[in-house]
């Protein structure tokens, strides 16, 4: 994942200007929190074989990124959620894996942004 490219800023923005930056602060927070909880259910599901759990959680991990600008990320997660609706999870592991690796990254960029405020 580029470093340019974690967060869309334009979207970051947009959403700043809409919403208000005390607003997004907490959204921030709460993704951070949120995503990582999805990430752990993620793997649970792998693991059990749940492939429409494993979707669901996919699903939400892209919607709120795409929203707070981590397009690259929500994209990735978008393969995901494709893979638990097809109920295929093989290969799925080392996409988790990526994900969860790429999601510090969008944590800490999202840090950053916020505390730029």
């Amino acid at each position: 994942m580029q470093e340019q490219a974690i967060i869309d800023l334009a979207t970051y923005n947009q959403l700043k200007e809409l919403m208000g930056a005390d607003f997004v602060e907490e959204l921030v927070d709460t993704y951070n929190i949120e995503t990582g909880t999805l990430i752990e259910q993620l793997h649970q599901a792998l693991a059990s074989g749940e492939a429409a759990s494993f979707g669901r959680y996919a699903h939400s991990i892209k919607s709120s990124s795409a929203s707070l600008g981590a397009i690259v990320f929500s994209l990735q997660a978008r393969e995901l959620e494709m893979m638990g609706k097809a109920n295929d999870l093989s290969g799925a592991g080392i996409k988790v894996e990526q994900l969860a690796t790429n999601f510090l990254r969008v944590k800490q960029c999202l840090e950053d942004l916020k505390n730029e405020s």
